[in-house]
């Protein structure tokens, strides 16, 4: 048995939750689940650095692991992101804490399809697939004492799409940019 990790969609950090296409979750569904794991690593003092879960499936004779479910990693300056992977390893959600532990970005991922006529065809590439990931980038105004959304982005396929907002801290806009 072949095993193939498959690390696709690993994209900018955001969160949110995700709609698959009909195409996407019939061409998901030929995989079978045959185990599961949880993944714990540790930085020298004990403190956790990741944490995670793979589920492997398998397909005619090869065996494929993707990430699943929620991810943590721990940054050695205190800061730290949460992810959340669907069943097949697409990135869901993903959110950055600063070592205050205050959110500074986070993304949603509200599209997911996928071009691949087949498991060999998704395996070999990820280029098939087709994605739009919106996030939105927080700033803390000293002046208002208080955390404000001063960025909402949205990205097809990993390139700059739709409408930018960027906001003043009293959540009046700034400025709109497009990108289609």
């Amino acid at each position: 048995m072949k095993l193939k990790l498959i690390n696709f969609l690993i994209v900018l950090p955001f969160f949110s939750t995700a709609q698959h296409t009909e195409r996407y979750l019939t061409l998901l569904a030929k995989l079978t689940p045959t185990d599961s794991s949880k993944i714990v690593m540790q930085y020298k003092n004990g403190k956790t650095s990741y944490s995670g879960n793979t589920t492997y499936y398998k397909y005619q004779d090869k065996e494929y692991a993707f990430l699943t479910g929620k991810h943590i990693r721990n940054y050695k300056n205190g800061s730290r992101t949460e992810g959340i992977y669907d069943s097949w390893g697409t990135i869901l959600e993903n959110r950055y804490y600063d070592k205050r532990g205050n959110i500074i970005s986070e993304t949603k991922t509200f599209l997911i399809d996928s071009e691949a006529n087949n498991i060999e065809s998704f395996d070999k590439s990820n280029r098939h697939i087709i994605f739009i990931i919106k996030g939105k980038k927080y700033k803390y105004s000293k002046k208002l004492s208080e955390w404000y959304t001063y960025k909402e982005c949205e990205y097809n396929n990993g390139k700059k799409s739709g409408t930018w907002n960027y906001y003043l801290p009293n959540g009046k806009l700034k400025k709109q940019k497009n990108y289609n």
